[in-house]
């Protein structure tokens, strides 16, 4: 276990880590999909509500840096000349069911109950932004997604109860942003598109 000041660390990694991101953004060589990013920020927001709720400790600080910063790329995309990519109607279906399951957890406030239809609608916020990067991965930027996993990561490792409540949300993240690097980085999906027309 790392000691519990390490939180801090990963919060400074976090915000170094979205620098690059945001600075793409604002410059149109990455075109974030507003409806995740919006999503990305309110939700975390929410979390971290909760987590103070449930008395989870310092863990919340990486939740509440993970709620502010997508505000930031927000910010850049709305002045960028680039714009941003388009919002389809699959993308505001997700966002409904992001957003009803946030709805849920401030009506029924019941503690590991509330994390899991969070963690749902975090899923849902983050479908469209995963299915881009799998058909056009150059629109996005990985070290963002890297520097989250090893922002979450140390996270992960200061925390000494391991309660559903206090490493659900940071294993997830974990998972989710892994998964992110692999694509863009991979440029998996245009090339499983150009096999598939291939044959």
């Amino acid at each position: 276990m790392l000691p519990a000041w390490f939180v801090y660390i990963g919060a400074a990694i976090s915000v170094i880590g979205l620098i690059p991101y945001i600075r793409d953004t604002y410059h149109g060589s990455t075109s974030p999909h507003r409806v995740t990013w919006f999503l990305w920020g309110f939700i975390p927001l929410v979390t971290f509500v909760v987590q103070i709720h449930l008395h989870v400790g310092l863990v919340s600080l990486t939740t509440l840096v993970f709620g502010l910063l997508p505000f930031g790329v927000l910010i850049a995309s709305a002045k960028s000349h680039a714009g941003a990519w388009a919002i389809t109607r699959f993308d505001w279906f997700c966002c409904a069911i992001s957003l009803a399951g946030t709805a849920v957890y401030v009506v029924t406030q019941r503690g590991v109950l509330s994390i899991v239809l969070l963690l749902i609608a975090d899923f849902f916020a983050g479908i469209p932004t995963v299915r881009k990067s799998w058909s056009d991965p150059t629109s996005e930027t990985w070290s963002a997604f890297a520097f989250s996993v090893a922002s979450t990561a140390i996270t992960l490792s200061t925390v000494t109860e391991w309660s559903f409540a206090a490493i659900a949300f940071p294993l997830y993240i974990v998972i989710l942003n892994s998964m992110q690097v692999v694509l863009i980085t991979t440029q998996i999906g245009p090339k499983v598109y150009a096999a598939r027309h291939h044959h």
